[in-house]
C-alpha cells in the first residue's frame, strides 16, 4: 500500500500532497521543490509542517480527505473556516496595500468607499442562467469595498467616531 505526505503551509494556509520518501532527508528533492514555493518575496521561508503515513486509498476518499484536513487544520490552529477564505482575504489585503502604495501612502483617501472600489463578484453569467437579477452595487447589505482591507480604513473610522462625539 503506497502512502503520501501532506505539506501544510501555515502562512499560506494551504495543504498539498507529495509522494512518500524513504531515504536521506537531504536528498528529498520533491519536498525541497514543494517547499521552495512557500517563501516571502525577501526569500525567507514560510512556516509549515509535514504529515506522513496517509494512504492513497484514504486520500482518494473525499469524505476521509475532508476529515484528515479538518484534523490537520485544527492541530495547526485553524479557526474553522476553509483555507481558501484566508487566501482570499490575504489577496484582498495585498491588493489594498498596493492601491495605498500607488497613491503614495496618503493619510486620507479621496476614493475611500467610492464606486470604483466596490468589490463585485464575477457571477453575472451564473446569475443570468439561474434567472436572478444583476448584482446590485446599490444594496448596502451587499457592498464590500477594497478599502475595507486598507490601512486608511482605521483613519476613516476614527474620523467618523470623532464626528459622532465618541472620543469626547
Amino acid at each position: 500500500m503506497s502512502t503520501i505526505r501532506l505539506l501544510v503551509c501555515r502562512d499560506c494556509r494551504s495543504a498539498e500532497t507529495i509522494p512518500d520518501y524513504h531515504g536521506d532527508p537531504k536528498d528529498d528533492s520533491t519536498l525541497e521543490y514543494a517547499a521552495a514555493k512557500h517563501a516571502y518575496p525577501n526569500g525567507e521561508r514560510h512556516f509549515g509542517r509535514l504529515y506522513g503515513g496517509i494512504s492513497e486509498a484514504q486520500w482518494g476518499n473525499s469524505e476521509t480527505q475532508r476529515e484528515i484536513l479538518k484534523r490537520v487544520w485544527q492541530e495547526e490552529g485553524h479557526t474553522g473556516m476553509d483555507p481558501w477564505v484566508y487566501q482570499a482575504m490575504d489577496t484582498l489585503r495585498a491588493d489594498a496595500m498596493q492601491c495605498w502604495r500607488e497613491r503614495r501612502r496618503p493619510e486620507t483617501c479621496a476614493d475611500f468607499h467610492s464606486d470604483t472600489k466596490i468589490l463585485v463578484p464575477p457571477t453575472a453569467a451564473e446569475r443570468r442562467s439561474e434567472g436572478l437579477p444583476k448584482w446590485s452595487k446599490r444594496n448596502p447589505h451587499q457592498q464590500r469595498y477594497l478599502c475595507d482591507y486598507c490601512p486608511i480604513r482605521s483613519v476613516a473610522e476614527q474620523k467618523v467616531r470623532r464626528q459622532q462625539g465618541l472620543y469626547d
